[in-house]
């Protein structure tokens, strides 16, 4: 072996899977090599040392410190006032050789290396593997994952915003703009002058002349002026404007989906399954105006058939088309608290793609066989016609699954209730199999005609949900399972294992709670603790606690298995209409069920859109929590104002002697319980050793406590607000 080849030879080993800090002469025997060659191995390994691309830790252990290749790319995102770099699927792959067996996840950047990259950049960076820190106590053998990984960002490859929306303040030659530290900078000077109608406090939208880099400051001109912060519409359109959103479509993109034909081709009609004279049904929320999936269940002896039809959007949008680019480009449709931004244009998603009552429509099929195990024995794959016989809403179906109403047909309400025995059914087998128990009651905001916060509702996971998600879910793996099992490229829903050192975290927050944990290595243990926190007082915000421990879910041209659902194989089908990843696997499924299709993305571009499609999902996320909170906080501020506002239920977190720090759960709210607002009934005192408040007739208020609160004032600005016990 030359010692040209010899070096390749030894990047190679060091570089491959599991691989952890070796001396010398195990290397020399992992790689086989004759004892004449040693002396070649010490050379390749000086040569390495000497060119910074190896790294000699304590006990002469040598790992990689440079990766073979040149730089990598990502994302940065920022989470408080820390960035972190976020590899793309290719440079993941390649740093499983600086971290082997170890999803890496997110890098943390040091401002000084950070170039001046913001939230949502794409970016180049170098990586490099840094000393551990010597520690003489510390004698055992050094791990790869001893060491700590240095990132440095070389290139801002593109903006993740081209806008920046701030509030307008009135100083120096033409003022500045407050932004918010992530979406935008905290100041930027503006350089041409402000409108005429313009007036401090107001919000501006501002195109970004420079960015800030080192003691560089951002400069930027008004491009539009949104309004006043209070007024109308105005806090969702600011939401819009930050995170890139639109509510309306290109002119050809509109242009067309109207030239998309209303009715159906005989010649389509002929070659798909007709299922129009069958019982099939759609399950959704009352407000739903989009319905992308309909099921028929039949009792077959012991077995089920469990059909689960999906809106064809693929027969209507076609690879490189505008209605496609732009479905791409936006990657999801967003929900926001007065409206809905849909990755399609009305016509489609409310439209021709909407599987309507009574209207014929086309359908990607998926029929499954399950027997009373809850196995699924048999699944075909097809192109299908439906008629959807009845549009049911959550709360009727329930009604017919506590036997307490009809749907005034005979048929549903028998197919109904065989439903929800098979939903029970896979459910229980689900969570055998060591799916996780994170089901969370969802709170949404009613509005009025104007867009103006009226009321709060509490949605939970009733048996109606829980069928429609089950049969969803069922579609979902059937589906991943044959594209994986016939290598067609596909998109498929990933969830890795979550890191143990925030498990380990977590079981100590659960310890102050009362909960023992023990390791949480396992999904087993985890749902252990989740049946513990189940009736807990703090149930809503433990079970937020465990969460924020998970790994986020993505998308990945590779099928890596999805932890939080136990399921090896794992994509997204059931909604086409609003996702654009099950758009990409319906494509796929085209193969599966022999349908003449235009040629697949390469490997390269599933990775692209994977990456795409995630950091889209993630800004629409931020966009409908910002939303959400802002609404809030609107909500609060008319019942600080309200004659009877209402009461909610209230945890103390920490008690200082001022007052206390409080968090109402379900609203998902923040706030601070004066002191001198406790009940007057007796007098309060705080226990500076104890860091408690508690009164003379032997009452206390500590950390982990509950009580009633009405809102008295809100930060619009932080959503934080001042509650009052009620007496």
């Amino acid at each position: 072996m030359m010692p040209g080849n010899l070096s390749e030879a030894l990047y190679d080993y060091l570089s491959s899977p599991g691989y952890e800090p070796q001396e010398m002469v195990d290397i020399a025997r992992g790689m086989g090599l004759p004892p004449h060659q040693r002396h070649e191995l010490k050379a390749a390994l000086a040569e390495g040392l000497k060119k910074g691309h190896l790294l000699k830790l304590r006990k002469s252990l040598y790992v990689l410190r440079k990766l073979q290749g040149g730089p990598l790319t990502g994302r940065i995102s920022q989470r408080g006032s820390r960035l972190f770099y976020v590899p793309d699927a290719a440079s993941a792959s390649q740093l499983a050789a600086l971290r082997p067996g170890e999803d890496v996840g997110a890098l943390l950047i040091t401002p000084f290396r950070s170039h001046g990259a913001m939230d949502g950049d794409k970016v180049q960076v170098s990586v490099r593997v840094q000393a551990p820190v010597r520690d003489r106590r510390n004698r055992h053998r050094p791990q790869a994952s001893d060491t700590r990984l240095e990132v440095r960002v070389l290139e801002i490859i593109s903006r993740g915003r081209d806008r920046w929306v701030g509030t307008y303040k009135s100083t120096g030659r033409y003022g500045m703009m407050m932004g918010d530290g992530k979406t935008s900078p905290e100041l930027v000077r503006l350089l041409t002058p402000p409108p005429a109608e313009l007036l401090p406090g107001m919000v501006v939208v501002v195109e970004p002349r420079s960015y800030p880099l080192g003691q560089g400051e951002a400069t930027g001109s008004i491009v539009k002026v949104l309004g006043w912060p209070e007024d109308e519409g105005v806090q969702i359109t600011t939401i819009m404007h930050k995170y890139g959103l639109a509510d309306t479509f290109p002119t050809e993109v509109l242009e067309e989906s109207e030239r998309i034909p209303d009715t159906i081709s005989p010649a389509e009609l002929e070659r798909r399954d007709d299922w129009r004279q069958r019982c099939v049904i759609t399950i959704d929320p009352e407000t739903a105006r989009d319905y992308d999936d309909a099921i028929a269940v039949t009792r077959h002896g012991t077995n089920w058939e469990l059909a689960v039809h999906i809106a064809d959007v693929s027969h209507y949008v076609s690879p490189g088309s505008a209605l496609d680019e732009e479905a791409r480009e936006r990657g999801n449709s967003t929900y926001l608290p007065d409206r809905v931004l849909p990755m399609l244009p009305p016509r489609l998603c409310d439209g021709i793609c909407s599987l309507r009552e009574g209207e014929d429509r086309l359908t990607r099929l998926c029929l499954m066989q399950i027997n009373r195990q809850g196995k699924v024995f048999k699944a075909e794959f097809k192109d299908a016609v439906i008629c959807s016989r009845r549009r049911l809403s959550y709360p009727q179906v329930l009604e017919v699954l506590q036997g307490k109403a009809s749907t005034g047909d005979a048929e549903v309400d028998a197919m109904i209730l065989e439903a929800g025995k098979l939903a029970d059914l896979l459910r229980r087998k689900r969570f055998e199999a060591g799916a996780l128990r994170l089901d969370m009651p969802e709170m949404r905001l009613i509005t009025d005609d104007h867009g103006a916060p009226v009321d709060v509702e509490v949605e939970t996971s009733d048996e109606a949900h829980q069928l429609v998600e089950e049969f969803m879910l069922a579609a979902n793996e059937s589906v991943a399972h044959a594209l994986n099992a016939h290598s067609l490229p596909a998109i498929y829903r990933v969830h890795e294992a979550p890191d143990p050192a925030k498990l380990s975290e977590l079981a100590q927050e659960l310890k102050a709670y009362g909960i023992k944990a023990g390791a949480l290595n396992t999904r087993e243990e985890l749902n252990a603790v989740m049946d513990k926190i189940e009736g807990h007082p703090d149930e809503q915000i433990l079970k937020v606690q465990l969460l924020r421990a998970m790994m986020r879910a993505r998308y990945s041209p590779d099928a890596l298995g999805h932890y939080g659902l136990a399921k090896g194989d794992y994509c997204h089908f059931t909604s086409p209409i609003r996702r654009y990843a099950d758009l990409v696997v319906h494509r796929a499924f085209a193969r599966l069920s022999g349908t003449p299709s235009a040629p697949l993305p390469s490997p390269g571009t599933l990775a692209t859109i994977a990456d795409h499609i995630s950091e889209t999902e993630r800004n629409s996320a931020s966009a409908e929590n910002e939303a959400q909170q802002s609404m809030m906080s609107r909500f609060l501020e008319l019942q600080c104002e309200s004659d009877n506002p209402r009461v909610w239920d209230a945890v103390v977190l920490t008690c200082w002697p001022q007052g206390m720090a409080v968090e109402v759960p379900l609203l998902k709210v923040k706030g601070f319980v004066s002191g001198a607002d406790l009940p007057h009934d007796t007098s309060w005192y705080f226990e500076r050793h104890a860091e408690r408040w508690t009164s003379t007739d032997a009452r206390c208020l500590y950390p982990g406590a509950r009580l009633k609160v009405i809102p008295t004032r809100v930060d619009q600005a932080t959503g934080f607000a001042d509650f009052k016990p009620v007496e």
